[in-house]
């Protein structure tokens, strides 16, 4: 006689299977912006009052004995926060 499986066991199954297909299928997050500089017209002045320390892709990192450190989620290299480029898109 083939084994019968309650309707609480076949859910339980489909939801460890998913998840399981999930966690397989999900990839981490881009690491490194691709997009340099002059691809985006980035600028290290304001912008109509524009900057990027104002938009939603700047990460603010204290500045070190080196200099600044603050980056882009999209752009390459250091980021001034009074700056601005052309994706600059506002913080909500």
């Amino acid at each position: 006689m083939p084994k019968t499986y309650t309707r609480r066991a076949a859910l339980t199954l489909a939801t460890a299977t998913g998840a399981a297909a999930l966690a397989l299928t999900a990839r981490p997050a881009k690491a490194d912006p691709d997009l340099s500089k002059a691809a985006v017209g980035y600028q290290d002045v304001p912008s109509n009052g524009k900057v990027c320390a104002a938009c939603v892709y700047f990460e603010f990192y204290p500045a070190t004995a080196a200099g600044p450190a603050s980056r882009c989620k999209l752009v390459a290299g250091l980021i001034n926060p009074a700056g601005w480029c052309e994706v600059w898109a506002p913080k909500v």
